[in-house]
């Protein structure tokens, strides 16, 4: 894998690039709402793998309590807000991993 573009999750941790490849839109209509790696979780960035976004309900924001079934690394409280630029905020790399989070 390469280090370009890498993001963690944070609901599991783990490092990815996989929002490039990941499924394609004509294999899931899920796909369409999640093309960039951050979910919109109740107004915060929700950055995830695609594994833990699967396991999300199935609507354009999720709420607290979704996130919350993930059992995150990064509890809901600690989720940065997203950013008010619509060129920005969908932008994984633009959230970086809290750091009172310890791996």
């Amino acid at each position: 894998m390469s280090d370009e573009n890498l993001f963690r999750c944070f609901a599991c941790g783990r490092w990815t690039n996989e929002v490039k490849g990941g499924p394609s839109s004509d294999e899931v209509s899920q796909v369409c709402r999640w093309t960039t790696g951050v979910l919109d979780v109740d107004g915060r960035a929700g950055v995830t793998c695609w594994e833990c976004f699967w396991k999300t309900d199935l609507d354009l924001w999720i709420s607290e309590s979704c996130w919350n079934r993930l059992n995150p690394i990064i509890s809901f409280e600690n989720l940065p807000q997203l950013i008010d630029d619509v060129n920005k905020c969908w932008d994984p790399i633009m959230y970086p991993y809290p750091k009172e989070v310890v791996c």
